[in-house]
């Protein structure tokens, strides 16, 4: 899903240096076909094509639409060029993880230009989302064919292909409520840009609808724009079907296996499951919501097969990066699996994504945390994803951290880093990274067992730093296997654990069970336990144990079939064939020529290579699994004779002839040769130097001098790379004569390009010319030879469809040097290079303690040539401001610290002086502070309005902002008390809705408060649960057991998950985790009706009530007697 305030966009003008690739949708013919629609048997590895791989440069974008470095937050708001040939080349490297299937980007042309700026803002052409015409090819990815040819490749490795579709919404076209296009060349393609397809009810505003989950709230997300997307109305029913068979025809005709449905929390639920009968392949939908029962209802019949468990994602998030109790969290979230009606094996589990920060950076860069992550959504029900990259121990770029909303800068670094110009400075397809073979593993031990992939789920251990789960497969042919997965979250040491089997395994005592991970390390099923049956564990921090019988695999793979050989050239010969299969999976293949093995491969397709011209070749083919077991050869042997050695040069270039177009140019031309097999290409020779080659039978050679002679030849040359002997003799041509105008561009636009004709000629092609760089910095600088005209006519643009065109009426410029400045200032003559002479080094720097936090610094004025400009200020050497004036104010400190200070001094030319020296210390004297974190679930912001105390000035209405926390839920704050002692406040969202104790208002002291539904606990935000302290008569017996029984589990009196622990001071106690603001009912019992609580007289008393307030809660209860006493 995307937003509006994504990236700076770009140019629909870029559109037309790119040959978009158009089809036209044939729902009901099948051009290509699936190799199985993805599913539970799947991983899954996420790719964003602009940042996986650069395959073919030729389709980069251009100007300022492609950004190559990636440094600043901007960089990567632009394209970084890579394409469907950059996923082609790198799918062995996929395959070699061990994955499945792949989720490439959206694959539709995008929109270049959105509406920010009046349509010429931000870029959105990188990831797809913002669609511009759903029927053509992404010119920037490659062709449709090429599309294809990447279905077709992944397909031949066994990698099935998920295409990020988009039915939602178009680009950002029409304005507000608007229903018409105000910018005529601002429009989606026909026929799409029916204005009467959509809604015109503005953009969603998410803080009156986020965590309301009524049928209204999910009325209004249907009917409103995402950002400023056009969102389709699918109750048109022509606009439903266009949009349906434009998705179609792409899985038609490319064979792709399976559809993420971006913003599916948008659409009607019955409508994407129309999509995904229509497609005939299985979809998962995306909605960005952690409430359990709002995603399920995307999943089941008529609706999606499977959705992504943003659900589980957040909890995971909060157990596995932060720590937080599993008790709290996974297991809140998995408690909520009955909600999907049997579909849960069908959530695709994730870590991270495109939209989120990196699982490593908020782990702290921890790899030992990722692993564990990984090894849970491994294991866990579902089938997991994993986002491009995850396997190379990378967090976010630069080591940013993106706190608001969506992620969709930092996160998505390229695969292949470059500089500015596009020089790689390295890439991340590194087999060898410790986590890439932790993946591999984990695929391995998925694909082992079919109880990780199709089991069903049963929780065995909670706690709070460990969590256990067994997958079983309750009936078929593995029937009873059975996989323990058991993890911790602890930072440290090492948890010894023994945990009963479920009642439902059928291991039995004895049953040697090994770690998948570390098969050195086995357990012994016991006798023992609730169950009979019993495992004891010992785990280190931050780690996982996947235990299993071990499988003896002894079933060889089927027989590969329809084997044929097709010779490519004269010294090598293509087999291909069809998969086999396998009880487990198949590896690969062994490739056989006459007999004798020549190679192996993980795919369907081998080229042979290093053979002899003209001669017969047979192969056969062996299929073979992890265990070594390997298939019969395949029969009959498919023979091939490589082709003859090509040795004959194709004919000479005949009637060539070189012609003058200009002062700096000659156009070449000459007949086509002729080859036995056929031509490929031609050299073009100037002055006996090759300078070009080219395809055609022409060719034009630029940047030439004027009124200079030059000679030209031509060789043919064919694909064995024989040439013909070079034409005769040389072709002549002189350049014309011509003028010179030079011009120096001020930098307005970043890359500046002119479209130019000399004065009554012929104009370049749009955009013109890139300007190159000067040697005077912030100038860019071209020489034009106009030939015998005396003037230039000219404009200027940013090579992405923003002009200077002085009002359509362009510039002229006459022959000569010009330096022109934007808009219209035309200057005679070149500029002059900047003074670079420094001011002198501030002196006399000295630092004074303001406050706790705060410190003054002053400094001599310096001198310089010009003038200063300013100063820049360093404490503890980064800068952390700059000045016009001899002092700065430096706040934000911590108190008792010792700082130290230095100053520069700059001048207009950006000149700038040494640091002063030494530097001048200061150490902040001590100050008390209170911490507040606050937690309201009915504000989206939270605002601190508050007063010191013994002082009557309260903060500005509405205060001072919050801001997110580490803690989930939680705004937080701190503030400097100074002398005082703690505070007064109260708390409100911003917008008029207050917090204030009732009118009472809250009171701080100095130090660390968590304050939740008017709940007020010292130290940091402790994850919400309540303790029950349970006060007994002196009748109870002394090892009698006391349980809860209330509406959290169905009124079990005998619940063994809800028996209180007795205290040394004789007092029961129990903490459970219970959601913020949901009301329970609840009794105390012995284990029976019979022995439940009752009033002093022996009568029922009614059910007990409470509504968690949040954090950690205590609750003391007093028991009267009991009914049976």
């Amino acid at each position: 899903m995307i937003r509006r305030w994504f990236s700076p966009l770009l140019i629909a003008a870029l559109l037309l240096s790119v040959c978009a690739n158009v089809f036209i949708a044939s729902p009901k013919t099948v051009h290509a076909a699936s190799i199985g629609t993805v599913d539970e048997n799947d991983t899954i590895y996420q790719i964003m094509v602009d940042r996986f791989h650069d395959g073919d440069p030729s389709n980069n974008a251009t100007g300022s639409a492609i950004r190559y470095g990636e440094t600043s937050e901007e960089d990567f708001r632009h394209m970084k060029g890579g394409d469907w040939q950059g996923v082609i080349d790198k799918l062995g490297y996929i395959k070699n993880m061990g994955y499945t299937a792949i989720w490439i980007s959206p694959v539709a042309e995008p929109q270049m230009t959105n509406r920010e700026n009046n349509g010429s803002g931000r870029n959105t052409a990188y990831h797809g989302y913002n669609v511009k015409d759903p029927n053509k090819a992404n010119p920037f990815f490659g062709t449709k064919e090429k599309l294809k040819e990447l279905v077709d490749s992944a397909h031949a490795l066994g990698i099935k292909v998920v295409i990020d579709v988009v039915p939602n919404h178009v680009g950002d076209y029409m304005l507000g409520t608007q229903a018409f296009y105000d910018i005529p060349s601002l429009q989606p393609a026909a026929p799409f840009n029916n204005p009467a397809w959509y809604h015109h009810n503005g953009d969603i505003n998410f803080g009156s609808v986020d965590g309301v989950y009524t049928q209204a709230a999910q009325d209004y997300l249907e009917n409103h724009d995402l950002g400023g997307l056009d969102d389709i109305d699918f109750d048109v029913p022509a606009a439903r079907q266009a949009m349906f068979d434009s998705i179609k025809g792409w899985f038609d005709y490319t064979g792709a296996d399976g559809a993420r449905v971006d913003a599916a929390k948008l659409m009607k639920p019955t409508d994407i499951g129309a999509l995904q009968n229509y497609l005939g392949v299985n979809t998962f939908g995306e909605n960005f919501d952690g409430n359990a029962e709002f995603v399920s209802r995307w999943v089941g019949a008529n609706k999606e097969w499977g959705m992504l468990d943003f659900p589980l994602f957040f909890q995971v998030l909060n157990s596995f990066a932060y720590g937080q109790s599993f008790d709290a969290n996974v297991k809140a979230a998995l408690d909520q699996d009955y909600r999907y009606n049997g579909n849960e094996n069908h959530m695709v589990t994730f870590i991270d994504n495109h939209d989120r920060n990196r699982f490593l950076q908020v782990a702290g860069g921890d790899v030992q945390k990722l692993q564990n992550a990984l090894s849970f959504i491994f294991t866990v029900r579902g089938l997991p994803v994993v986002f491009q990259g995850t396997e190379q121990n990378k967090g976010n770029g630069n080591n940013q951290v993106l706190s608001d909303g969506i992620a969709d800068t930092w996160n998505r670094w390229s695969m292949v880093k470059r500089d500015a110009n596009g020089n790689v400075i390295q890439d991340y397809f590194n087999e060898n990274t410790n986590t890439y073979q932790h993946v591999a593993k984990l695929n391995q031990i998925r694909k082992k067992y079919e109880a990780l992939r199709k089991g069903k789920q049963r929780e065995m251990w909670s706690a709070q730093n460990l969590y256990a789960f067994s997958r079983r497969v309750d009936s078929g042919t593995n029937v009873g296997q059975e996989v323990v997965s058991v993890f911790s979250n602890a930072s440290g040491g090492t948890q010894t654990v023994t945990i009963p089997l479920r009642a439902e395994s059928t291991m039995t005592v004895g049953t040697i069970l090994v770690n998948q991970l570390n098969t050195s390390d086995t357990v012994t099923v016991q006798s023992g336990g609730v169950t009979g049956k019993q495992i004891t564990v010992s785990i280190g921090g931050n780690s996982a144990k996947i235990y299993a019988k071990e499988i003896t695999d002894t079933q060889a793979p089927t027989v590969p079939t329809n084997v044929s050989a097709n010779a490519v050239s004269s010294t090598s010969v293509q087999v291909t064939w069809t998969a086999s299969a396998d009880n487990i999976g198949v590896t690969g293949y062994e490739v056989y020529r006459n007999g004798s093995l020549v190679g192996t491969t993980a795919g369907t397709s081998y080229t042979d290579n290093g053979l002899t011209a003209s001669t017969t070749y047979s192969y056969t083919v062996k299929a073979y699994d992890a265990a070594n077991n390997k298939s019969a050869l395949s029969s009959p042997p498919a023979s091939a004779t490589t082709n003859p050695i090509d040795t004959q040069a194709p004919t000479v270039p005949q009637n060539v002839t070189a012609t003058a177009v200009s002062s700096s140019s000659i156009n070449v031309a000459w007949t086509a040769s002729t080859d036995n097999i056929g031509v490929t290409g031609y050299e073009v020779f100037r002055n006996g130097t090759l300078v070009g080659q080219t395809a055609t039978a022409s060719f034009t050679d630029v940047g030439l001098a004027a009124t200079t002679a030059y000679a030209y030849t031509v060789k043919a040359l064919d694909a064995a790379s024989n040439r013909s002997a070079a034409s005769s003799p040389p072709a002549e041509a002189t350049t014309l004569a011509g003028n010179n105008v030079t011009i120096y561009y001020k930098q307005g636009f970043t890359t500046p390009y002119i479209h130019y004709r000399p004065a009554g000629g012929t104009w370049t092609t749009s955009p013109g010319v890139a300007i190159p760089a000067s040697e005077v910095p912030g100038y860019n600088k071209i020489t034009i030879n106009i030939g015998t005209a005396s003037q230039l006519e000219a404009c200027f643009n940013n090579g992405s469809g923003t002009w200077d065109s002085n009002n359509q009426q362009n510039y002229l410029f006459g022959v000569g040097t010009w330096t022109y400045t934007p808009t219209g200032n035309i200057v005679s003559g070149a500029p002059a290079l900047p003074e670079n002479e420094p001011p002198s080094v501030p002196q006399n720097v000295a630092a004074t303690a303001l406050s706790a936090t705060s410190a003054s610094v002053t400094w001599n004025a310096s001198t310089d040539n010009v003038g200063v400009t300013g100063y820049e200020v360093f404490r503890n050497g980064t800068l952390v401001g700059t000045s016009t004036t001899t002092s700065f104010t430096s706040t934000g400190l911590a108190a008792a610290t010792t700082y130290t200070f230095t100053v520069k001094a700059y001048d207009a030319a950006g000149n700038r002086s040494a640091e002063s020296s030494p530097p001048a210390s200061v150490t902040t004297p001590a100050g008390n502070q209170a911490t507040i974190y606050y937690k309201n679930t009915a504000f989206t912001n939270s605002y601190i309005h508050y007063k010191l105390d013994n002082s009557s000035t309260w903060t500005t209405l509405p205060g001072s902002q919050m801001q997110s926390s580490t803690y989930p839920g939680y705004a937080s704050i701190t503030i400097e008390l100074g002398s005082a002692t703690g505070l007064t406040a109260a708390f409100n969202n911003g917008s008029g809705t207050w917090d204030n104790n009732g009118g009472n208002n809250y009171t701080f002291a100095s130090g660390t408060w968590s304050l939740v539904n008017g709940n007020k606990t010292s130290g940091t935000p402790q994850a919400d649960s309540v303790t029950f302290r349970v006060t007994v008569p002196a009748s109870t017996p002394a090892n009698g057991p006391v349980y809860l029984a209330g509406s959290f589990n169905s009124w079990n009196t005998a619940d063994s998950a809800y028996q209180l622990t007795k205290g040394t001071d004789g007092v029961y106690s129990i903490t459970l985790s219970l959601p913020a603001g949901t009301a329970v009912q609840y009794k105390l019992t012995r284990g029976t009706w019979a022995s439940v609580e009752a009033n002093s007289n022996g009568s029922d008393i009614s059910n007990r009530t409470l509504t968690p307030s949040g954090g950690a809660q205590t609750v003391n209860v007093t028991v009267q007697r009991w009914k049976d006493q």
